[in-house]
């Protein structure tokens, strides 16, 4: 079965370029990628991008008819955005003179939404965004989760957690890749581990270093072990991975 990754590219047709591309760039903040001429066809194309890479593609053609709104047609409803506060957002479209509908609650999330249009008339929302997770409770769960069974077995939630260049260092002194940890880890004789003296230092906006004690218990195939851990996570499209992992052997207790 085709696997799709995400959504990466909406388009949209527009009456009047100069005015839309202000509308998009100067009123939604959207970030220019490339911008051309295509004298040929007398369009532009203006590729936008939003923070998580998405993007908007903006044509202008001569002579595009325009697209009916009201009544709702078949086919692409609107665009949404998702924002983290969607009144501070309305009222910063209002500011700048643009109709913002009522506030409304999504019936199903809880969560707070409303309408607006780009100057042809194209329906946009504002979205409110999922309360984001306390980070070090977050980061407890993300690390903890790589000392469960049913996720160390796992390729594909291993691939969830581990970012594409990861390596670790392991308490033996051998160095891991992502494809050859998650290999190992497949016929791994598991032990339970529990994890102590956890925290999380914010290196940057997008990266966090995780630093804490790890027990693992015995089993017929070895001994109980201490260890010192550090992770390295990095945000990446809305995502915390793991880039990096080190352990340290601690003495055993006699």
């Amino acid at each position: 079965m085709m696997q799709l990754a995400r959504i990466h590219h909406v388009a949209i047709i527009c009456a009047d370029y100069a005015r839309s591309k202000r509308f998009y760039t100067e009123v939604l903040g959207l970030r220019v990628v490339a911008e051309n001429y295509r004298a040929a066809r007398a369009s532009y194309k203006l590729d936008l991008a939003l923070p998580d890479g998405t993007q908007i593609e903006l044509f202008s053609f001569p002579e595009a008819p325009a697209r009916p709104t009201r009544p709702e047609a078949q086919g692409l409803r609107h665009l949404s955005f998702e924002v983290h506060d969607v009144q501070a957002a309305a009222d910063e479209l209002a500011a700048q003179g643009i109709a913002v509908e009522p506030l409304r609650i999504d019936e199903y999330t809880g969560r707070r939404f409303t309408f607006f249009a780009d100057p042809d008339g194209l329906p946009l929302e504002l979205y409110e965004a999922e309360p984001a997770e306390d980070l070090d409770a977050l980061l407890l769960k993300l690390e903890g989760a790589l000392h469960l069974r049913e996720v160390r077995s796992s390729a594909a939630q291993l691939e969830e957690l581990l970012d594409d260049d990861f390596r670790e260092l392991g308490v033996s002194g051998v160095e891991w890749t992502r494809p050859a940890i998650i290999e190992a880890l497949r016929d791994e004789a598991f032990s339970e581990r529990t994890i102590s003296d956890f925290r999380v230092q914010r290196m940057a906006p997008d990266i966090a270093l995780v630093t804490y004690r790890a027990h693992r218990a015995a089993i017929p195939q070895r001994p109980s072990a201490d260890s010192l851990r550090s992770s390295l996570w990095r945000l990446r499209r809305g995502r915390w991975r793991m880039a990096f992992h080190q352990g340290t052997p601690l003495p055993t207790q006699t």
